[in-house]
């Protein structure tokens, strides 16, 4: 039987050589364990794809998603209905505040690095959570925008596309900044 490379032991796995009972759980909640002796405070972390994490692979299909209705909330702000028609603009605020919070409790970093992670962030996919709002309303009033000729799924697969893209680069930079 094959392996998948993702059982214990396996050469893909980041602590292929050391023994499991030196093993312990990552602090960040990742789902990737590090050996006790390794150091994980020095703020350098090499990602590879066996590093690609929950979490990551989690923002990547939501931003897809919040992309996809995002589309169609940009299309209701230009055309028939205003900003903040949705739902009060406060919430709005309110979202962008818990993505900032969140995120920056949840950075292995502290200081400037993870004021500015956490802020692009919350910009990021607090846009596109208010323009998928916008979005999801509109098409509740307006279903046949993305039925017709089943636009929608075509939306849904340009976006996902565009997200997993997005994801990709930003490994890639992570990889470039870390190794020089």
């Amino acid at each position: 039987m094959a392996s998948n490379g993702g059982e214990e032991g396996s050469p893909t796995d980041s602590n292929a050589g050391v023994d499991p009972s030196e093993r312990r759980p990552d602090p960040g909640d990742t789902g990737f364990e590090h050996s006790v002796d390794s150091d994980t405070n020095d703020g350098v972390v090499s990602s590879t794809v066996e590093d690609a994490s929950k979490y990551g692979l989690s923002l990547t299909l939501i931003g897809g998603l919040l992309l996809a209705l995002g589309y169609y909330g940009y299309v209701a702000v230009t055309g028939p209905q205003a900003l903040g028609q949705a739902i009060p603009g406060p919430f709005y605020l309110l979202a962008f505040a818990l993505l900032f919070v969140l995120e920056l409790f949840r950075s292995r970093k502290r200081g400037a690095m993870a004021l500015v992670r956490a802020t692009a962030l919350a910009l990021f996919y607090g846009g596109l959570t208010a323009f998928a709002i916008e979005g999801s309303v509109y098409l509740w009033y307006n279903p046949d925008a993305a039925l017709d000729g089943f636009v929608g799924i075509t939306v849904l697969a340009v976006s996902l596309i565009v997200a997993g893209l997005a994801y990709f680069l930003y490994l890639a930079v992570l990889e470039s900044y870390t190794s020089g």
